[in-house]
């Protein structure tokens, strides 16, 4: 049992994402401006060029392997035009989030770089579930599975005492972090994900991918979104690419397998496809270093 009841916990989280930094005021005004369709790509490159340092990141991911274009991406006019303004929107989001939690929890075993592999890894397997299935955006279910454990972000760096408890609890009763979390602190990671997404304003999609990566049938409006990170997660997992913490490894749903299309060969097909993609993500694999 957790050692204040559970609105106690809420509300004291609830106050600590209120100090969290803001996004920045380019990157929420690039998520307000891609949304509304009178928008054109002058409009969001003058946006982005602003800030400089923003600028300079989003084109070195757009001239990335990841990216493969066999020629050099010049600015961000031409990289709008290119890549679109969802991707444009989403490299800007996953640069200012990503800025915001860049430290390891010591003496935890869990170290940021491995975190952001499996990340990464979950990003890219959420893209590629989504490629399969035709979803509207491919580039949202990235940015989604990328985000989707930033409620874990939170624990290891504003309740770091209480992160500590919950991955030994994980690891002595071997069970799921996610668990673990709801036994030590009272609420999930993927509870806070949801209230740091609202913070943020992040689109519903985004949104859904953080907030019900655990239990994507609670999520009704963007059911898809939410089986394909739950999905994404648990291959990234099973094949180790990275390190979230967790130990346990639960099975994709064969409700969730329907959905996604997704037997046994299927799967190994997207492993593969990952493999080979996570080999062309170091630009993204390597953020950090930025």
């Amino acid at each position: 049992m957790p050692d204040k009841s559970s609105e106690e916990v809420v509300d004291k989280i609830l106050e600590r994402i209120k100090a969290l930094p803001t996004l920045s005021i380019v990157v929420a005004k690039v998520i307000q401006v891609v949304s509304n369709p009178l928008t054109s790509a002058s409009d969001l490159s003058n946006i982005i060029t602003v800030d400089q340092a923003l600028t300079a990141k989003v084109l070195r991911l757009a001239n990335s392997a990841f990216y493969g274009f066999p020629f050099r991406i010049k600015n961000i006019t031409q990289a709008v035009s290119i890549l679109g303004f969802d991707t444009i929107r989403n490299l800007a989001l996953t640069v200012s989030v990503h800025k915001i939690f860049s430290s390891d929890a010591s003496g935890t075993g869990f170290t940021h770089q491995e975190f952001w592999k499996h990340s990464v890894g979950v990003a890219i397997c959420s893209s590629l579930l989504a490629k399969r299935i035709k979803y509207k955006s491919p580039e949202g279910a990235f940015t989604a599975g990328l985000l989707h454990d930033i409620g874990k972000n939170f624990f290891e760096q504003y309740m770091h005492k209480e992160f500590v408890r919950v991955l030994k609890n994980a690891t002595e009763k071997n069970i799921t972090v996610y668990d673990s979390e709801r036994e030590i602190i009272g609420v999930d990671h993927a509870a806070v994900g949801k209230l740091m997404a609202e913070k943020w304003n992040l689109p519903h999609e985004l949104k859904a991918g953080i907030a019900y990566h655990h239990r994507p049938e609670e999520e009704k409006e963007e059911t898809v979104m939410a089986v394909m990170v739950n999905a994404a997660n648990i291959i990234c997992k099973k094949k180790q690419f990275g390190f979230s913490g967790d130990n346990v490894i639960m099975p994709i749903t064969g409700e969730s397998r329907e959905l996604l299309q997704l037997d046994e060969a299927a799967e190994e097909e997207i492993i593969e496809k990952l493999e080979s993609e996570l080999k062309e993500a170091k630009a993204f694999i390597n953020m950090p270093a930025f």
